[in-house]
């Protein structure tokens, strides 16, 4: 299983932000939210030094609606997959169809063990609106843990399908 971000590591890339009512809560060894929109807090922070995200899009099983997923995932080669909690269904996130065959992935898991999420996967674009930059987050149903998996650049073009690929 793969190693959930430490708390350090997520605060050296997150800027300090004003408190604006948000649910996160910051104050223990892991950063933990209540619902998606905490997820979107989140990974708009988390990416908001290099590629600041544009559109986050909450996965949804497109066989059965279920938003609760086990995550296999790649950060060295750039790739995820997700499974579906409800009807086991899987699909891949963004072109991670391209480069899964050469991947060494491994099964997402919270510090609390649990191995369930909601995932949101944010898209960072470029200036024409084409992506650049996927990241994949995750919120444990478990316990609320947020984190962020995976994260890859994307150098081609057109990127439009890679929108509705979560």
């Amino acid at each position: 299983m793969l190693d959930w971000p430490s708390f350090e590591v997520a605060k050296a890339l997150l800027p300090a932000h004003e408190e604006n009512g948000g649910v996160i809560d910051k104050s223990g060894q892991w950063w933990k939210g209540q619902g998606f929109e905490d997820l979107v807090e989140y990974l708009r922070q988390y990416t908001s030094r290099n590629y600041p995200a544009g559109p986050i899009v909450q996965s949804l099983c497109a066989e059965c609606g279920s938003a609760t997923f086990a995550l296999v995932v790649d950060d060295d080669e750039g790739c995820a997959k997700r499974q579906c909690g409800g009807c086991d269904a899987e699909a891949f996130i963004g072109d991670s169809d391209e480069v899964w065959d050469d991947a060494d992935p491994g099964e997402a898991a919270c510090p609390c063990g649990g191995e369930r999420f909601e995932v949101g996967v944010a898209f960072s674009l470029r200036d024409d609106g084409s992506v650049c930059w996927i990241t994949v987050g995750a919120r444990c149903v478990a316990c609320g843990v947020l984190g962020v998996y995976a994260d890859w650049k994307i150098d081609y073009d057109p990127t439009d399908h890679l929108l509705t690929a979560v």
